[in-house]
């Protein structure tokens, strides 16, 4: 057995010789080199792949905006331009037609932003269980457009005084109807409350006035201000639409620096142009709009873009010659060898400086209060129905702080008081045939005494108003 198994060992060691003093051969000494120069380019190959994916992970920590794909990027920016004129196309065809086709506009916008925002609380397997949840959400948006646009209409047909004279009985309680309208929908959102179910309905209850307040009440500052003039409509919508479009232009091509964590593609570079290019775009659009009356004057049902509107004017369009101070006059006679003591510019250009101001400075972070929200309930969009701009929303977020804003400045800084026909016509329709009456005669005998009516005039409505105030008796 020793004798076999030596021979064997020594035939084995025989073969591993050979084998040794194969692989030494000139071939495979070239194969072996070959293979080991293919693992060490697949090896490096595969670090600079993993190096390539490392570096395309953003650093939360990192202020830079981490770079993306060119070929999507492209195709978004062709999507999201197209899209953007053709909503720019509807928006001016919208304008033209008038101040009804702006409020059933602003009506659909409120109506398809509330649905998204709601959206977003809803739970189908608890909604499922509670068959009156979308209904009451419904309802709420109902009743506070009654109110809204009730008073709005109203509003409006003071411009009509004979028209409001037909319809006065229906808002003499307006205000009155919609909270009653309000306090059914309570206290059936109360005889529905489950048991198991008390902090889900609760906290729908919660969301739903929250959209009602951040959505439907603060867009309704539109409507307040197309009444004032479809100018402070218009201004401040367009500069929230050029500061988007040049936020996104200048942080598309120069954009490297990120502006808040809440949206990683918003940069500095971004912010600053959109701010001054919405400056300069506000400045010259107001100049450009204060000559045409259908902007400036108040509008009524009626008025489109053709029509021939005639106002008093309110004296911010109107141009003022502003003194230049001494130093700025050498200044410009230093550069340019002019000497200029003096410069006319409209007052409402100032006005529009601030207003822009807040477009590009302010009005940018409702939409980050809406990118918040998006993150919080971890979607990227709203929707999607706007393609390469995500829903409704999306695109509407800065608008509702804007309107707030704008009018608020207006009726704080800009608005004129003044008493007009409809409104002395609307408290003239509120009072009794016997005050109307006495109303009548003291007006009579102002314009007597003016000398703008003639006696002999006033003599025969005398006996008009005489039978007017026996019949009413009858």
């Amino acid at each position: 057995m020793g004798r076999v198994s030596k021979k064997a060992s020594h035939s084995n060691m025989q073969a591993s010789g050979s084998n040794l003093s194969d692989d030494k051969s000139p071939s495979k000494l070239r194969n072996r080199k070959s293979n080991n120069n293919n693992n060490n380019s697949n090896s490096n190959s595969n670090s600079n792949i993993k190096t390539r994916q490392e570096d395309a992970v953003p650093d939360p920590n990192s202020n830079i905006v981490p770079s993306e794909d060119s070929k999507k990027k492209w195709k978004n920016w062709r999507q999201r331009t197209t899209f953007t004129f053709l909503m720019i196309g509807g928006f001016m065809t919208v304008i033209a037609l008038g101040p009804l086709s702006i409020m059933l506009m602003v009506l659909c916008l409120q109506v398809m932003i509330y649905r998204e925002v709601i959206s977003l609380s809803s739970v189908p397997k608890k909604q499922r269980d509670l068959p009156w949840s979308r209904a009451m959400n419904a309802y709420f948006l109902v009743c506070l457009e009654y109110y809204l646009y009730g008073h709005n209409l109203h509003r409006a047909l003071k411009r009509h005084p004979w028209l409001e004279a037909h319809v006065q009985p229906i808002f003499a309680h307006h205000t009155f109807i919609s909270f009653s309208l309000y306090v059914i929908g309570f206290v059936w959102f109360v005889g529905t409350l489950r048991k198991g179910y008390y902090r889900f309905q609760m906290g729908q209850f919660a969301w739903t006035h929250m959209a009602l307040g951040l959505v439907v009440m603060q867009s309704q500052y539109m409507i307040e201000n197309i009444f004032e003039g479809i100018f402070w409509f218009f201004l401040p919508i367009a500069l929230v639409i050029v500061n988007d479009i040049f936020a996104y232009v200048f942080g598309f091509f120069f954009g490297r620096h990120r502006l808040i964590e809440l949206s990683p593609k918003k940069t500095w570079e971004g912010y600053i142009g959109g701010g001054l290019t919405t400056m300069a775009f506000g400045f010259l659009l107001t100049a450009l709009l204060s000559d045409w009356n259908f902007m400036v004057c108040p509008p009524n049902l009626k008025t489109t873009a053709f029509s021939n509107v005639k106002c008093d004017v309110n004296p911010v369009f109107v141009p003022r010659a502003y003194e230049l101070p001494q130093v700025l006059t050498t200044l410009i006679s230093t550069l340019f060898g002019r000497y200029v003591t003096s410069v006319t510019i409209r007052p409402v250009q100032f006005h529009s400086l601030v207003i822009s101001a807040f477009a590009s400075l302010i009005a940018p972070f409702g939409g980050f209060f809406a990118s918040g929200v998006k993150r919080a309930f971890n979607i990227k969009d709203f929707g999607n129905s706007i393609p390469g701009h995500g829903g409704v929303t999306d695109r509407f977020d800065c608008q509702f702080i804007m309107a707030a804003f704008s009018h608020t400045y207006y009726t704080s800084f800009i608005k004129i008081s003044t008493v007009t026909v409809g409104s002395v016509f609307s408290s003239f329709l509120a009072m009794n045939p016997e005050r109307q009456v006495e109303l009548y005669h003291n007006i009579q005998e102002y314009l007597q005494t003016t000398g703008s009516i003639a006696a002999a005039a006033a003599d025969s409505t005398d006996a008009i108003s005489a039978a007017g105030v026996a019949a009413s008796a009858v």
